[in-house]
């Protein structure tokens, strides 16, 4: 409410609205049916789905360039707060999980964070487990070094 300056009983309003909407929707000949047998009243959503739908909000609010978004992720799963979405989020850290990993496979991610201005090497020190560092910076000499060296010679 506070982000589009709508005091909280606005939002109520609309949430009461929307909900009777979907009750009187079906009933009216002036509401278009919706198609294969559905109803509006199916997308009438309870008390508990208007918080979960905020909490939803709120775990999403999450920058998601920042890189200890599992982290907190885990924490909001972790939280009361969050206790009836807590599965979701658990589901979506395993899969941000899953993709970083992917990085693991190809040296092109620590390539370009290692050469990134913005980075450099020293970021990926401090912020990477040393195990996945030490193979970073290997893959990088390797690679970066190698065809360096390489080019001097044949130019």
């Amino acid at each position: 409410c506070d982000k589009v300056n709508e005091p909280p009983l606005e939002l109520l309003k609309w949430i009461r609205t929307f909900n009777r909407f979907t009750q009187l929707a079906d009933d009216s000949d002036k509401v278009p049916k919706l198609q294969g047998g559905k109803s509006y009243m199916g997308f009438w959503l309870s008390p508990q789905e208007w918080k979960d739908l905020k909490s939803m909000y709120d775990v999403l609010q999450v920058c998601y360039f920042s890189l200890t978004i599992t982290e907190t992720w885990q924490t909001m799963a972790n939280s009361p707060k969050f206790s009836s979405i807590s599965m979701a989020i658990e589901a979506g850290v395993n899969n941000l999980q899953k993709w970083y990993h992917k990085t693991d496979d190809t040296s092109v991610y620590f390539i370009c964070l290692a050469l990134d201005p913005n980075y450099k090497v020293a970021y990926a020190k401090v912020k990477w487990d040393p195990d996945h560092f030490d193979e970073g910076m290997t893959r990088f000499n390797k690679v970066v070094c190698h065809s360096y060296f390489y080019s001097l010679f044949i130019y």
